[in-house]
Parts: structure tokens; sequence; C-alpha cells
């Protein structure tokens, strides 16, 4: 009888993690088209408006080591101006490194943008054979996590890879996502190894996510 409700318990969250995935899917479909559809306007008018609302968070003026993507992506809310003023200010600067074939990512300390290469899933990173190598991770204050839209609770729509989840369930940091106004969504389907953000930064408003 036990053995019965085990596999009946291990079949329904195999069936609902099935269902989700599929949902997550479709709906990534969705909010990619949504977000390769905007116009240049929005885009570079979005993106300054959500820099300057990042810059004035808590949580970055106190960041000293901060983790940011490399915006490459069509339509990607762009980041490399914060990396640069991040410099700038002093603060020190990791971002993700890929390798072809491994689950995990690395993480480049970097003093500027220069000598990007292309990597795997569409990115561009420093060249892995060149790059300084972060250590530590724990060390990191602040990473902004990429994604395609968000929800106001924090949860995400990204790319499916699993590199920041990943990530994310290993560190105790502040996790801020960045989104335009048009992708913030009402609910995302979440899974439980989906690692929620601490706080969503869209243009015009700013979502308190995860924190309590």
């Amino acid at each position: 009888m036990r053995l019965t409700l085990v596999l009946g318990a291990c079949i329904m969250r195999f069936m609902t993690k099935t269902v989700i995935s599929g949902k997550k899917e479709k709906l990534r479909a969705r909010v990619l088209a949504s977000r390769e559809a905007l116009e240049l306007d929005q885009v570079e008018i979005g993106a300054q408006a959500i820099l300057e609302r990042v810059l004035g968070l808590e949580a970055y003026r106190r960041a000293t080591l901060i983790h940011a993507y490399i915006s490459s992506r069509e339509n990607e809310v762009d980041t490399r101006e914060l990396i640069n003023i991040s410099l700038e200010q002093g603060k020190r600067v990791t971002v993700p490194v890929l390798e072809q074939g491994k689950k995990t990512m690395a993480h480049a300390l970097i003093e500027s943008l220069d000598g990007l290469v292309d990597g795997p899933w569409g990115l561009v990173q420093p060249d892995p054979a060149k790059a300084t190598l972060l250590e530590k991770q724990e060390e990191i204050d602040l990473v902004v996590v990429p994604g395609i839209a968000f929800d106001r609770r924090g949860h995400r729509i990204g790319f499916g890879g699993g590199f920041y989840d990943r990530f994310l369930a290993n560190v105790q940091v502040v996790k801020v996502g960045l989104c335009y106004d048009d992708l913030i969504l009402q609910e995302i389907p979440n899974e439980p190894h989906d690692v929620p953000m601490d706080i969503v930064v869209a243009q015009t408003a700013t979502y308190q996510g995860a924190i309590k």
C-alpha cells in the first residue's frame, strides 16, 4: 500500500512538472516574440529608465562585487552601461562565462568590456582561456539576472538553460531582474528548482519580488 502511494506521488509530481514545463515553453515563445517586436525607441528609453532605477537601489549602492550578464540578444535590457558605471564607481564586476557541454557557469572578473568573444547560447563573454575567474562566488553581493519576462513576485522566464537557477540556488545574494513594463506578467508558472528574484526593476516601477 505504501509503495503504491509513493509511486502515485512520484507520478503526480512528474505529471505536474511536465504540465508546468509545457506551459513555460509556450509562454517563452510568446514573450520572446513580444520582446523582439519592441520598437527601438521603446528599448532605448526603457533601458535608460531601468538603469536609473537600478542605480538608485540601496542594494546596488551597498554592493562592492556585482555579477551582471552582458546584454547581447535582440532587445535584451542593456547592462553594458550599468557595468561601465559600476567599474567607474570602483565596484568589482564579474560576468558569466559558459563553456560548451558544461551545465554550470564560471564568473570572470573584468575591468572593461573589451576583448569579448562569442560564447554558447548566443552570449558574448570574456575569452575563457584568458579570463580571470572569481574563485569564491560567495563574495558576490548582487546579481543582475537576465530574463525574457518576469512577474511581480519575482518569477521569470529565461531561455531554459538553467544556468542561473543552478548558480543562485547555491548563494545567498540579492537577485535583481531587469524587465520592460510590457513584459511584466501577472503570473509565471514556476517549479521547485526555479529561484525567484528579490527585486524586479521595470522602467516605471520596482517590484519587491521574493523579499518579504
